[in-house]
């Protein structure tokens, strides 16, 4: 183990371009280095509002982009500047940090197995292997990507694993979903590959409830899927007659029409249904006495309802662009049972309401064991990388 004194630094980059499931993923990962490493950590997704920032972890928030769903566009989030300038005050801005640090550990998230900013990416690891010529490259990636099953896209991917990297750390549970489910070459990649189990945050605790008919729903980033919460405040009045329950809706966080949303709850003048503003902290610990979570399909929504054993409903929207992600994760845990699904078509009330009180009615499933240990796996792992003089001791 590195003493605290002697502590090797360790840059993470991150880039999310529709939710929050990267971010979220990464700071807890961050958190769980700090103890072993000075942990940088580049951000080039959207901020987030009432997200905490662990104190150990230096955020740098350099300019945003996000991607527009309609056309597949990136944007920067300044409306003010265009996207070149953007990525060159990016570009900056990490060689700067570079170059005032002595970079060891590179962790690259998502990429290369998403090539979006395959640029600025190698840009910065050329930048610190040229500084430190013995820093590692490590590539952290959720259990499902997108892949395009044995195309010149990813015989591209491999090549970059094998030229670049010194690890693969795949955030998911091989008992359930392995990487080769979505990318069908893995035996391509020559370099480790370690499925770590899922990352899930620490805060979340089961607990007994004032309320313990509550039902929690979230929509995450909130830049897609706010059609499933027009559609819960639209059914609530005739729900209730139904149902007895207190509806808890969180608005996404980069979510543009809170306060419309807020006034049409306000007009139903009911004390059973309340909506709040995105608030990480606040979220985590009305899931643990929530009887029942409304979501969407995607890693931390899912995985963090399903590692407490809460009943689960999920909203499988469909994404433009064949992104398959989390109909893929949604589809695996329907066949075992551990959730129950809506599509377009159930947003209508008459549908959404029958939807809600079968699953809200059903037992809660037990027997499911997950592996949410994946901090403590990815930390042990990264450690003895960086205290090895080979790959050797992982395979």
């Amino acid at each position: 183990m590195i003493l605290p004194e002697d502590k090797k630094t360790l840059l993470i980059h991150c880039q999310y371009v529709y939710g929050l499931g990267h971010y979220v993923r990464m700071m807890e990962l961050a958190k769980g280095l700090t103890d072993s490493f000075n942990v940088y950590f580049v951000n080039g997704g959207e901020p987030v509002l009432n997200f905490d920032i662990p104190e150990d972890v230096n955020l740098i928030q350099i300019p945003a982009i996000y991607k527009q769903e309609e056309t597949g566009i990136l944007l920067p989030v300044d409306k003010h500047i265009s996207l070149d300038v953007c990525f060159a005050a990016r570009q900056n801005l990490i060689a700067d940090l570079i170059e005032k640090i002595n970079v060891d550990i590179v962790i690259t998230e998502h990429f290369p197995f998403g090539l979006l900013f395959e640029s600025e990416v190698r840009k910065l690891i050329e930048y610190v292997k040229h500084k430190n010529y013995n820093a590692r490259v490590i590539c952290s990636v959720r259990e499902i990507i997108d892949s395009s099953k044995g195309s010149k896209r990813d015989d591209y991917i491999c090549e970059i694993l094998n030229q670049l990297y010194d690890l693969v750390l795949v955030h998911g549970d091989r008992q359930h979903i392995q990487l080769s489910d979505s990318f069908p070459l893995i035996d391509r990649i020559k370099v480790p590959i370690i499925h770590t189990g899922y990352i899930v945050s620490k805060e979340i605790e089961p607990r007994q409830s004032q309320q313990p008919n509550t039902i929690l729903v979230s929509i995450a980033g909130g830049r897609l899927g706010d059609e499933i919460l027009e559609a819960l405040i639209d059914c609530h009045l005739s729900l209730s007659k139904k149902l007895d329950h207190k509806m808890i809706l969180f608005s996404g966080a980069f979510q543009s029409d809170f306060q419309k949303q807020q006034t049409k709850v306000a007009a139903l003048l009911s004390d059973k249904i309340e909506l709040k503003e995105f608030n990480r902290r606040e979220y985590l610990s009305e899931m643990g006495s929530a009887k029942m979570i409304i979501s969407l399909g995607g890693y931390n929504s899912m995985i963090e309802s399903l590692s407490i054993g809460k009943s689960l409903l999920v909203y499988n929207r469909t994404f433009i662009g064949n992104n398959v992600e989390q109909d893929l994760r949604i589809g695996y845990f329907k066949r075992k049972g551990c959730l129950e699904v809506l599509n377009f078509d159930d947003l209508k009330s008459s549908v959404l309401i029958e939807k809600i009180i079968s699953q809200f009615n059903r037992p809660t499933l037990s027997g499911l064991t997950i592996d949410i240990n994946g901090v403590s796996c990815s930390v042990k792992k990264i450690l003895e990388l960086v205290n090895s003089k080979s790959n050797e001791y992982l395979q």
